[in-house]
């Protein structure tokens, strides 16, 4: 894809994303011509199911992620192709109750699912508001023409921002692959007082990351990593909730104690779903849900990080293999479709308190974590 034809699409999604933070409505567009008018749901209340209606000139549906639909007690069937799921809606309070609620599909007689499958309407409105870090439940309505140049006039004259579905096909990968040094700075840090941090920004804008050089790393064929997703409650406040800020300390720790190395900090909180919601999650974990099932919940994946801004930052900072300092395989895998090369996975030992023993029970059993008890156990990423 040129340059050009890239930043403009990214810088529209954002601005879509913007839009519906607001709590306003986005025109989406597929190729064919097929478009609608979406909101998130979380920002609706009794008078926008009439209101989105009429302007639409067609019903208003709910649109839930199929995550949200297993948690309401909806068993799918085995290889249903569907990526969302629209519901007809006639009331607002049904509408509060399915995309928030602790509610179940069989307290709401009458209604029809329609499942939508990866690459509609529908499903394209959820990414948009999980991109958005909204809750991935949109109110949506069809627009009965697919006359493209009618649909302009008609968003002109409604003041409605169009975004193509094509726009936001490879959003992630725009920003990836666009990613800058915009400044760096000498940072001295209780573990290590020569470091350095590198920030980066992709070209185009969006989220800020930044990576904290320990040490000799430039002079380290392969280098200690850790990536490290923004834990805001973890790294900063000390929560106990989860192992973040743990583990951040002890991997700068291993790196100043081993000559060096490259810590990558990433603006993706609460594995990308942003801070509202992973309270949201914690909230239902308060209620017995464990930290996947909320996420699912909610409407999310288990994990909605991409780690492609991570390989970027490697690369730009010469970087093409590493030892890895983590627990998590996925890491692994996207860092080596990216082209980086693990040269060996380093385990990080964890302490398990009264609070987040549970999570880690459940990032082992239920998302494949490679936890260990050991405090200075290395193992081999094929092992």
């Amino acid at each position: 894809m040129h340059d050009t034809r890239a930043k403009n699409a990214y810088m529209k999604a954002e601005r879509a994303s913007a839009e519906l933070r607001r709590g306003g409505h986005v025109m989406l567009r597929l190729n064919n011509g097929e478009a609608a008018l979406f909101r998130g749901a979380e920002f609706a209340d009794d008078s926008d199911i009439t209101a989105l209606s009429r302007l639409a000139g067609s019903g208003a549906l709910l649109v839930l992620t199929a995550n949200r639909i297993r948690s309401l007690g909806k068993a799918l069937r085995q290889g249903w192709p569907a990526a969302t799921i629209a519901l007809a809606m006639p009331d607002y309070e049904r509408v509060f109750d399915l995309a928030f609620g602790q509610t179940s599909l069989d307290e709401h007689n009458g209604l029809s699912l329609v499942a939508e499958q990866t690459g509609s309407l529908a499903d394209h409105a959820t990414r948009l508001l999980r991109n958005a870090k909204l809750l991935p439940a949109a109110l949506l309505a069809r627009l009965p023409f697919r006359d493209i140049s009618a649909q302009d006039r008609f968003a002109q004259e409604h003041n409605l921002l169009v975004l193509e579905a094509r726009d936001l096909d490879a959003y992630q990968q725009q920003a990836g692959a666009m990613m800058r040094i915009a400044a760096r700075a000498k940072v001295p840090l209780a573990v290590a007082e020569d470091a350095e941090v590198v920030m980066f920004r992709a070209e185009i804008g969006g989220e800020d990351h930044f990576a904290v050089l320990i040490g000799n790393s430039a002079d380290l064929e392969a280098p200690l990593v850790r990536l490290h997703s923004q834990c805001i409650t973890g790294d900063v406040l000390g929560s106990l909730k989860c192992d973040c800020g743990d583990q951040l300390q002890a991997a700068m720790r291993l790196m100043a104690e081993n000559g060096g190395g490259v810590l990558v900090y990433l603006a993706q909180e609460g594995r990308d779903i942003g801070l509202l919601n992973k309270m949201r999650a914690y909230a239902l974990q308060d209620n017995g849900l464990d930290t996947v099932d909320a996420n699912h919940a909610l409407g999310f994946d288990t994990d909605e990080r991409v780690f492609l801004p991570a390989a970027r930052i490697l690369d730009a900072l010469g970087i093409k293999s590493l030892r890895l300092i983590t627990n998590n395989p996925d890491k692994i895998s996207q860092l080596e479709q990216c082209g980086i090369k693990v040269e060996e996975r380093v385990s990080l030992p964890l302490a398990s308190n009264p609070h987040n023993a549970n999570y880690l029970a459940t990032k082992k059993h239920r998302t494949g974590h490679m936890i260990v008890e050991q405090t200075s156990q290395k193992t081999k990423k094929t092992e």
